[in-house]
């Protein structure tokens, strides 16, 4: 039976034994991409993953739309967000202690504040699919899976 989506570490979780997969930019993107990622647990066919994000200070994550269910609390830090809508873009600055839903469907980008970011992410994405990261424009350039997130942790740990 799959669990309720929330954003909590599970009670044995040591977040100062994580391990961290890091993610940089390259010139194409025209914004600092720092952060980096460490699974806490992940159920591949059920289509759930619970994911800690951490990100350096006023750096950014891929330009990006969630493609499933995504509960997520500020663990440390601030998260500054700017959600593109149909009809408006919407700034948002989260701090620690934030617990809250991600739309399927939302497109944003976010970034962290001056002290840098830590985040839980909890996803329920039935199909495997997580995220596309975009361009500017909207083009998709790359999808995330939940099996490509176990993959590159399994890779980092060996």
């Amino acid at each position: 039976m799959d669990k309720i989506l929330s954003a909590e570490l599970p009670a044995d979780f040591d977040l100062s034994k994580a391990k961290w997969v890091r993610f940089v930019g390259s010139p194409k993107f025209d914004y600092p991409i720092d952060y980096s990622v460490s699974v806490v647990e992940a159920d591949v066919e059920a289509g759930r993953i619970d994911f800690l994000a951490r990100w350096e200070p006023s750096a950014y994550c891929h330009y990006h739309r969630h493609l499933g269910s995504t509960a997520a609390a500020v663990i440390d830090g601030e998260q500054h967000l700017t959600e593109m809508r149909e009809l408006e873009t919407v700034k948002k600055i989260r701090k620690a202690g934030f617990k809250g839903q991600t739309p399927d469907g939302e497109t944003h980008m976010e970034c962290a504040g001056p002290e840098g970011l830590t985040m839980l992410f909890s996803t329920h994405a039935p199909d495997g699919r997580l995220f596309e990261v975009l361009d500017r424009s909207g083009k998709v350039l790359a999808a995330a899976t939940i099996a490509e997130f176990l993959d590159m942790m399994r890779s980092e740990a060996a």
